[in-house]
């Protein structure tokens, strides 16, 4: 493959109606090659919950609150991200080759630690940008009016060019799921042109879909007759903490179908004609 041979655009509207397609007009699917990691996502996210408030001593968990949702949130992290990655390379490779149920042990190994990988790189820069910020902004709390807006500025575009650095780099993830790896130089060179319309795509693929669901949250709070504020620093009832356990992995699983199919669109437009049209 030449990555400069062909330059291709990818139709964003064309790859968005065909990733709400496969997703949502095979939802079976979903559940069938995702019920693994909803099920551990459920349990990572609700049981810690539910052992706080019905097994630990009301004043061990008073005491160390903090340090216990500390470890809540990085448990559910750990978790997301070994069961979602694991879900991510069965769906690409569903949506690749039209099969994602049976797959070589060591090929699925393989593309997952990738995916791990890539992901655990993705997110270290993600935090080492946000602890930079972080520390600046503590640096700068005696700065003026003026120095405070001028590193609001270039914070909001440093953060647009790691996201952009980001989906630039994106088409790892598939050629990982396929088994035939690409260097980091190959999948920059491969995005040329079309880094914004990956990201256009994304947002305008899982932008109605994160609205519902505040609209659905929204109905359960009104429900136990709560708002958002009671929901986050009070004891919410049993039934919404499950229900809106629920509704977040659920949440979770679909938008990562959606990126999925996006990004193995990317790929299969990108790579795949590009091949074809140089052979």
């Amino acid at each position: 493959m030449e990555p400069g041979a062909t330059h291709i655009k990818v139709p964003v509207g064309a790859v968005v109606v065909a990733a709400w397609r496969a997703v949502f007009g095979r939802l079976g699917m979903v559940l069938e090659l995702g019920w693994l990691a909803l099920l551990l996502m459920l349990a990572a996210l609700l049981l810690p919950v539910l052992a706080l408030r019905y097994l630990a001593p009301a004043d061990i968990v008073a005491a160390n609150g903090p340090g216990l949702a500390a470890g809540e949130a990085i448990l559910d992290a750990a978790v997301a991200l070994l069961a979602l990655n694991a879900f991510a390379v069965r769906w690409h490779r569903l949506m690749l080759t039209g099969s994602g149920r049976t797959m070589p042990r060591r090929l699925f190994a393989g593309a997952w630690l990738r995916f791990i990988l890539y992901s655990l790189a993705f997110y270290a820069a993600g935090i080492g940008f946000a602890a930079a910020v972080w520390y600046s902004g503590i640096a700068d709390l005696d700065a003026t009016g003026t120095l405070a807006a001028s590193a609001n500025a270039a914070a909001a575009a440093a953060a647009a060019a790691l996201l952009l650095a980001m989906a630039r780099a994106s088409l790892l993830f598939p050629a990982a799921a396929l088994g035939v790896p690409l260097a980091l130089g190959t999948a920059w060179r491969a995005m040329r042109g079309n880094t914004w319309r990956l990201l256009l795509a994304s947002v305008a693929a899982a932008l109605p879909i994160v609205l519902a669901t505040g609209v659905l949250l929204g109905q359960l709070l009104a429900v136990v007759h709560l708002d958002a504020a009671d929901a986050l620093s009070g004891d919410p009832p049993l039934g919404f903490v499950l229900l809106s356990g629920v509704l977040e992995v659920v949440l979770r699983l679909i938008l990562m179908a959606l990126g999925a199919s996006i990004l193995s669109d990317f790929y299969r437009r990108i790579l795949w004609q590009r091949k074809e049209s140089t052979s």
